[in-house]
């Protein structure tokens, strides 16, 4: 089993979940820690931490420092990788949002070949991902950010636990559209696509507070949450509505503040 920051596979070796005859450690692979940036697109290596994006790409990632910044511990920050928190396969994960907002693909590899696999459908279910037993994830494309993002979540607490729901908008003024994404109310993360729609139809009124209720609307239709001990599956859709509402309300703001 292949390990990087050992956040999650150092967990369920604890409580005995697996028990593989190995580890292969590629936190000391320099190809996977480099960083480049390729026109629009950072290309950030498989070991990237949360920390590594919060301290050096936040400027032009924004939308993915936000979601970041409420995941777990400093500490845990400082190890964990974007990649292996998609391998894990936690459809409520905050970076799973901002990824998904931004249109990023997964970059996969085998021996044999190369893939890229649209980050909002690399997470099939819970605890599975787009992955075959041969490959390894070897980098993240994020689009750089070419307008204001938001991504607004809720939980037991901001941040150390996982999003009962969390909801990412992006704006890019220069086509004059909208996209997002939201995690935790489905078995995958979800792209409202007639909520994206409407940004583009309304985009001269996204400042109204009847586009943005619109809007939350749209995307707690689109939603499938399921029922747990966080929160029943009314709840979910519920505050995906208010979520939505009140992250496009903020990407809003900032757009105008930046005109």
């Amino acid at each position: 089993m292949v390990v990087a920051g050992g956040t999650g596979v150092l967990v369920e070796l604890n409580r005995g979940a697996i028990d593989p005859p190995a580890l292969l450690d590629l936190s000391a692979c320099a190809q996977l820690r480099e960083v480049r940036r390729e026109g629009d697109i950072m290309v950030l290596g498989a070991t990237t931490t949360y920390t590594d994006v919060l301290e050096r790409h936040a400027a032009v990632l924004p939308g993915l420092a936000a979601a970041s910044r409420t995941v777990a511990s400093r500490q845990v920050r400082n190890r964990a990788t974007l990649a292996g928190a998609l391998v894990l396969a936690d459809p409520s994960g905050d970076a799973l949002a901002a990824l998904g907002a931004a249109g990023a693909t997964v970059e996969v590899a085998s021996a044999h070949d190369r893939r890229s696999v649209d980050a909002s459908a690399f997470v099939t279910a819970p605890g599975r991902c787009d992955l075959a037993a041969d490959e390894l994830v070897v980098a993240l494309r994020v689009p750089v950010a070419d307008g204001p993002v938001a991504y607004a979540k809720a939980g037991a607490r901001n941040a150390m636990a996982r999003a009962v729901a969390g909801v990412a908008v992006a704006l890019h003024p220069v086509r004059r559209r909208g996209t997002a994404c939201a995690v935790g109310v489905g078995p995958t993360a979800i792209r409202p696509a007639v909520a994206e729609e409407l940004l583009a139809a309304d985009w001269d009124v996204l400042d109204r507070p009847e586009t943005a209720r619109r809007f939350g609307a749209l995307v707690a239709a689109a939603v499938d949450p399921r029922a747990d001990a966080r929160g029943s599956a009314e709840y979910r859709r519920h505050i995906t509505g208010v979520l939505a509402r009140r992250a496009l309300t903020r990407a809003v703001r900032e757009l105008g503040s930046a005109a």
